[in-house]
C-alpha cells in the first residue's frame, strides 16, 4: 500500500519536469498546485521508494538466510537486470531510476554486516553533502526583474526546437542515450544525486532488519510515535522553508536570491525535512491500514504495489505519448494544474488496470519477467481457476 502510495508520487513529480516546473506558469491555480506538489510530492516521492527498496533488501537477507540459501547468485541477478530494463527505459525517459538503484544495490551489500548505528550515521553523512556541495558551488542567480518573461521566452523555445517536442523516438532515444549509465555521483549539489538516495537505502535497511514490520500491532506505539514526529518534522520544515522562500528568495531547485546563511538552512531543513516527512507517510498509511475502514480505502493501492514495476514503466509510456512530439506534442505546454490532473488521471487509469489484471495473473508483465530471468526459470504467469 505504501508503495502504491510512492508510485502516485512519482508520477506526479516525474511529469512536472517536462515544463510544468517553470516559473512562467503563475496564475493563482498554477502557483496552488506547484507549491502543494513541492510541499508534500516533491523529493518525498523518491524518498519514499528508496526507503522500501532498502527494507525490500533486508526481507530479501530474512528469506533467504530462513532458506538457508546464499543471496549473492539471485541478488546479482536481480539487479543485473532491473539494470538492463533501465537501460531500455532510460532511451524513452532519461529521469530513469532503475539503473541508478542497481549499481547502489550492490553497495547494500558491501554495508550489509554493518550495526545499525553505523547505517545511520552513514546515511546522516550522505544527506549532508547536498547542503555543503551546494555552498559550496557557485549558485546561479536570477538576473534583473524579468524572470518570469525569460522562462516563458524559454518554454516558447523549448516547445519548437527540443528533441521531445519535435524529434522522432529514434532522434528521442538517441538524445536519452547520453543518460546511460547512471552516475551516482553526478549532481552531488542537489538533494536528488545518488548518494541521497543510498542515504534512503541505509534507513530502509535498517527498519526492514530491526524487525518492526514483523509485529505491527505490538509496534504501534513506536509507529504512531514515528508518524507524529515524522509529519509535524517534516510538514514544519517544509512550512519554514516556503516560508524562507518567500521572505529571502531561497529556493532548493531553481535560482535564487538567498544568500549562503539562508541557503544553508533551506537546504538542511529540505534533506532532512523529506525524510521525515516520507518516514511520517509511510507509518501513517502502514497505521491507517491495520483498520476495516483504512484497510478498504487503501487496498487498491496493494495491487499497484505488487506490480510497482510494471506501474512505473506503463506511466512512463502514459506521459511520454501525452507529452512528446511524436504523441500529442504537449511537453512545455501544460502548467501545474493540468499536470495534476493528467497525472491523476493516469493513476486512476492504473488502478482500475491493475485490479483487472491481477484478478487474472499471478505477477505484473515486467515483474514476471524480472523474477523469470533472475531466477533462470520461466514463472508461471496465469493464475489457475478455481
Amino acid at each position: 500500500m505504501v508503495r502504491g502510495v510512492a508510485l502516485f508520487a512519482v508520477l506526479l513529480e516525474n511529469m512536472y519536469g517536462f515544463g510544468a516546473d517553470s516559473i512562467a506558469w503563475n496564475s493563482t491555480i498554477d502557483r496552488t498546485a506547484f507549491t502543494i506538489m513541492h510541499v508534500f510530492v516533491e523529493s518525498k516521492s523518491w524518498t519514499l521508494f528508496s526507503l522500501l527498496f532498502g527494507l525490500g533488501f533486508a526481507l530479501q537477507l530474512e528469506r533467504a538466510h530462513a532458506r538457508g540459501v546464499p543471496i549473492l547468485p539471485t541478488y546479482l541477478r536481480r539487479l543485473a537486470v532491473l539494470f538492463a530494463l533501465g537501460v531500455a527505459h532510460a532511451l524513452l525517459f532519461d529521469g530513469d531510476i532503475l539503473m541508478l538503484y542497481a549499481e547502489l544495490g550492490l553497495g547494500l551489500l558491501v554495508v550489509r554486516r554493518l550495526p545499525a548505528r553505523s547505517l545511520l550515521l552513514l546515511a546522516v553523512g550522505l544527506m549532508l553533502i547536498f547542503p555543503l556541495a551546494h555552498l559550496a558551488s557557485a549558485p546561479e542567480r536570477p538576473a534583473g526583474s524579468n524572470e518570469i518573461e525569460r522562462a516563458r521566452d524559454s518554454l516558447e523555445w523549448a516547445q519548437r526546437w527540443h528533441v521531445y517536442a519535435i524529434g522522432s523516438l529514434a532522434e528521442v532515444a538517441a538524445d536519452n542515450s547520453e543518460a546511460i549509465p547512471a552516475d551516482p555521483l553526478e549532481d552531488v549539489a542537489t538533494p536528488e544525486s545518488g548518494l541521497a538516495v543510498f542515504a534512503m537505502f541505509l534507513i530502509g535497511f535498517t527498519v526492514g532488519r530491526s524487525g518492526i514490520l514483523r509485529d505491527i500491532a505490538g509496534k504501534a506505539a513506536a509507529l504512531a510515535r514515528v508518524r507524529a514526529w515524522g509529519l509535524g518534522i517534516g510538514l514544519g520544515t517544509m512550512a519554514v522553508e516556503r516560508v524562507l522562500h518567500a521572505t529571502a528568495g531561497y529556493d532548493v531547485f531553481r535560482a535564487q536570491r538567498a544568500g549562503p546563511g539562508v541557503q544553508f538552512a533551506g537546504d538542511l531543513l529540505f534533506a532532512f525535512g523529506i525524510t521525515a516527512l516520507a518516514l511520517g507517510y509511510a507509518a501513517a498509511l502502514i497505521l491507517a491500514a491495520q483498520t476495516p475502514r483504512g484497510k478498504a480505502v487503501l487496498a487498491p493501492l496493494a495491487v499497484l504495489g505488487r506490480l510497482s514495476l510494471s506501474v512505473y514503466l506503463t506511466q512512463t509510456l502514459m506521459f511520454t505519448t501525452l507529452f512528446y512530439g511524436y504523441g500529442f506534442g504537449q511537453v512545455f505546454r501544460l502548467g501545474p494544474a493540468a499536470v495534476t490532473g493528467w497525472a491523476v488521471a493516469f493513476f486512476a487509469l492504473q488502478v482500475v488496470a491493475c485490479q483487472w489484471w491481477s484478478k487474472r495473473f499471478r505477477f505484473g508483465p515486467a515483474e514476471w519477467l524480472w523474477r523469470s530471468l533472475t531466477y533462470l526459470e520461466w514463472q508461471p504467469l496465469r493464475l489457475r481457476r478455481k
